[in-house]
């Protein structure tokens, strides 16, 4: 009877194994492997690999701020707050030399950019960043100094028309494809064979 057991066990393991999603880093290696035209990276199903947060301050609450952001209150300063958890799936919008703009939901996009090495992901771009930036952040933002130590940011994005600080508190976020999605595109390709005239 325990052997049943064991040897369902091992089944189920190795049946929820088959199922599970193989992600990969998208990169220009990726893109020349599969030959990806623009067309076919617009088809394509996009992940973010780690948690991203915008925010803004809010000095009055108005009617663009949506029902999917957070809003928390900071010693009486409102902070509008989107977050994108780790593996939010998204649609490429835009493609532009070494660069992509993702969209995760219906307005607005991330901007991934690539540093044009082959292997290296595309990474989350900022509109905006350097010293001055910094500063900026410190002196604008003072909640931020409070955290500075434990959350990076990488400046200042449009998103939507709001200009949001975005802040990643895990590893640098990138672009992460499934391979399913990659087999898909793969799979619509045919090859045409050509005609030959009748001797």
């Amino acid at each position: 009877m325990k052997s049943i057991k064991i040897l369902i066990f091992i089944i189920l393991a190795c049946l929820l194994a088959s199922c599970a999603r193989v992600y990969v880093p998208y990169t220009i290696q990726l893109q020349e492997e599969y030959n990806l035209t623009d067309e076919e990276i617009m088809q394509l199903q996009f992940y973010i690999s780690d948690k991203v947060i915008l925010e803004r301050e809010i000095i009055d609450v108005d009617k663009r701020v949506s029902k999917e952001h957070r809003l928390k209150k900071i010693e009486d300063i409102l902070v509008d707050q989107v977050v994108f958890r780790s593996l939010t799936p998204g649609v490429a919008v835009e493609i532009l030399p070494y660069m992509l703009r993702i969209a995760f939901e219906q307005e607005g996009y991330l901007t991934f950019k690539s540093d044009g090495e082959p292997d290296v992901s595309y990474y989350l771009k900022s509109d905006r960043y350097g010293n001055e930036i910094k500063k900026k952040m410190l002196s604008y933002c003072f909640w931020f100094q409070l955290i500075e130590d434990e959350i990076f940011s990488t400046g200042l994005v449009t998103y939507n028309i709001d200009e949001y600080w975005v802040f990643y508190p895990e590893s640098r976020p990138h672009l992460l494809v499934d391979e399913e999605s990659l087999e898909k595109i793969k799979e619509q390709r045919r090859i045409v064979k050509g005609l030959r005239q009748d001797k």
